[in-house]
């Protein structure tokens, strides 16, 4: 291959998807290489909810206001780009799980925003939320990038010559030995699509998991976690866990209509991996964990800013942080 090639991504997930959207939209010049014989695609099996709100305390999510700013008006304009349906914003309601908790949370309520928050008897409605359709938004992505001549669907090699190489390569990033030694927490999960009659069709529920509606008397119920495997093959225990959360959630009968199964490219500090390597030229987008598709569109801007020479990317993301990890 001659050399000044274009940016090569490598991986079409999530991450590089939407990065390889933002280059198009920045004018600069890429091709999209993956390889999905080789590697399993974990934006496959993703829940794809966005919530603003996280953890029990009823916390602001980590960027809230920039993230849910820049989030709505991207997947809409990208739904038009590509004239596909992905993005769903519906109500999330978290229920009290017992009287303890209501008084527990009714108590901290003069700590906690409530910008995103109404409060009812029964439990809190979250507004600003829904869910995304990742593996559609990345299979009429795919197509997208191969009318353009952008993508091939190919693994990567050493002697491939680019301009410069941007790894979105989610948890497998850890094997590649220019990033094995960052922080990599990958956490395997599973989920469940079922048929029934029971849930509620027009708010995604939240109680230690979720149900989130799809279409007719489809649902989604999720996720589980481990950390000590990571293959593509589902396990007893997490479709027992999975029956559990539905039977918490007041769901008794349903038909089990298949099972999705990734690993979540998650890091040890919660804070993903972006920016070009010190020394070389080759890159990292990656470390997005359970939340990417809130973090990663609002980042891909940050990323396309910071190779501009425009803005650099806050430290607390950028792979500088980890700078005495590339000491030559």
């Amino acid at each position: 291959m001659k050399k000044n090639k274009p940016f090569l991504i490598v991986g079409q997930g999530l991450a590089g998807t939407i990065l390889a959207h933002h280059f198009l939209s920045a004018q600069i010049p890429f091709e999209i290489w993956d390889a999905p014989a080789v590697y399993f695609n974990s934006s496959q099996a993703a829940g794809g909810i966005y919530n603003p709100v996280t953890g029990r305390k009823l916390e602001k999510t980590w960027l809230a206001e920039e993230l849910f700013t820049y989030l709505p008006d991207f997947y809409t304009r990208l739904e038009a780009t590509l004239q596909a349906s992905f993005f769903h914003p519906i109500p999330l309601f978290r229920p009290f799980a017992n009287v303890d908790m209501r008084t527990w949370l009714e108590e901290r309520k003069p700590q906690i925003d409530h910008h995103y928050l109404n409060w009812t008897p029964e439990g809190v409605w979250v507004s600003e939320t829904g869910w995304v359709d990742v593996a559609e938004l990345v299979r009429v992505s795919r197509m997208h990038f191969q009318a353009l001549g952008l993508f091939q669907e190919r693994a990567y090699s050493a002697t491939d010559a680019f301009e410069g190489v941007i790894f979105c390569e989610g948890f497998h990033g850890q094997k590649n030995p220019i990033w094995s030694q960052l922080p990599f927490l990958p956490a395997k999960g599973e989920l469940m699509i079922f048929e029934s009659d029971q849930p509620a069709k027009d708010y995604i529920l939240s109680k230690n998991g979720f149900v989130l509606p799809l279409t007719g008397n489809q649902f989604k119920v999720g996720a589980t976690y481990r950390w000590d495997e990571f293959s593509s093959a589902e396990t007893v225990d997490a479709q027992d866990e999975l029956h559990q959360k539905l039977l918490s959630m007041g769901v008794d009968s349903y038909t089990r209509l298949s099972t999705r199964v990734g690993v979540r490219p998650a890091t040890q500090d919660r804070r993903p991996f972006i920016g070009m390597h010190p020394h070389e030229p080759v890159g990292i987008f990656n470390g997005f964990g359970s939340k990417g598709v809130s973090l990663i569109p609002y980042f891909a801007s940050a990323f396309v800013d910071e190779l501009q020479g425009i803005k650099e990317l806050p430290f607390e993301v950028s792979i500088r942080r980890f700078s005495h990890l590339f000491s030559s």
